[in-house]
């Protein structure tokens, strides 16, 4: 991709509130990046619980509790993210979607919810796939390796000015 598409291609995200309507999509969308994504740290074998958790029946239920946020290219939704107190939860980019700029600009927009809700700190248990993406954005190990249902997991946090 050259910087001109790049530029085109952030005028185009668009980052707006999860919806109910959003739940098959954000399903795939989770169950999709766990399969290709994730599957390159941990074994498929643990993954599959956390895949077959995600129904689209169960994402819409969790996604009534929290803050969520979906991110569309297009008015198509691609990505998904969630704040949950003060801790970042079910952040997924569609693979072919990773490393363009819709993570980060997700991760912006759940961090100023943050703000928003007078937080000054938040929290990730990362996956060992999405802890370099964090490290680039300002969050620290806390040198704590969690054992989750796929396997390990890095607790992160950011502290905001």
């Amino acid at each position: 991709m050259n910087h001109c598409e790049q530029g085109d291609l952030s005028k185009r995200v668009h980052i707006r509130p999860y919806q109910a309507g959003d739940a098959e999509t954000v399903s795939v969308i989770i169950r999709t990046t766990m399969r290709i994504s994730n599957s390159a740290d941990y074994a498929v074998e643990r993954l599959q619980p956390l895949i077959d958790y995600f129904s689209p029946a169960k994402v819409d239920q969790i996604n009534q509790t929290r803050t969520s946020l979906v991110a569309e290219v297009d008015s198509v939704v691609i990505a998904t993210a969630g704040l949950e107190d003060a801790e970042l939860v079910t952040f997924f980019v569609l693979p072919k979607w990773q490393g363009r700029g819709i993570g980060a600009s997700l991760l912006q927009a759940l961090e100023a919810a943050a703000r928003d809700q007078g937080l000054s700190e938040l929290k990730v248990d990362a996956s060992v796939t999405g802890a370099r993406f964090y490290e680039r954005h300002g969050y620290q190990r806390s040198g704590e390796i969690l054992e989750g249902t796929a396997g390990p997991q890095v607790s992160m946090h950011k502290r905001f000015d």
